[in-house]
């Protein structure tokens, strides 16, 4: 988890964690979690709905299923190709980093660092992305909070390892 180090348009708590959204012109950059941060109310109406549908996805996300928002990614090309793998995976299902790396050609290791530099985690779900025997790493950790929110990810989607 974070401490604020950027402007965030908006910091909100969840029953998962306290979330901070970053965004650029009308398209979200970035989300994070964050630690011991005051909520800051959404400085537009844009901010206001991408914050909303995170919370409706976070509440019922075997309804909601995936997130539909604009955004903008910031990552290597190799890294865009993982991403575009993630979100291929439904709701309520699992891809192993090996299965994944398979697709691509590239090592399980290499899938894993993808998913660890992922700017939108919810949105683009490494949640769904698992060792394969256990629940593998969130965030680059591998135990602790980070860990808690995507068991929390998982069994809000019905998925418990």
């Amino acid at each position: 988890m974070r401490t604020m180090k950027s402007h965030y348009a908006a910091v909100f708590t969840t029953e998962i964690a306290t979330i901070g959204l970053q965004f650029e012109e009308s398209k979200l950059t970035r989300i994070d979690y964050l630690t011991n941060q005051a909520s800051k109310a959404p400085d537009s109406k844009l901010v206001a709905n991408v914050k909303s549908k995170i919370e409706k996805y976070l509440k019922t996300p075997s309804e909601t299923k995936d997130i539909k928002i604009d955004y903008v990614l910031n990552v290597t090309e190799f890294q865009g190709e993982v991403l575009k793998q993630l979100q291929k995976i439904p709701c309520g299902e699992t891809r192993t980093y090996g299965e994944i790396a398979k697709i691509l050609k590239t090592s399980p290791r290499a899938v894993g660092n993808a998913c660890r530099n992922n700017p939108l985690p919810i949105i683009i779900p490494c949640h769904r992305v698992v060792a394969a025997k256990g629940i593998g790493g969130y965030d680059g950790a591998t135990s602790g909070g980070l860990l808690s929110i995507k068991r929390m990810l998982l069994g809000s989607e019905g998925v418990y390892l």
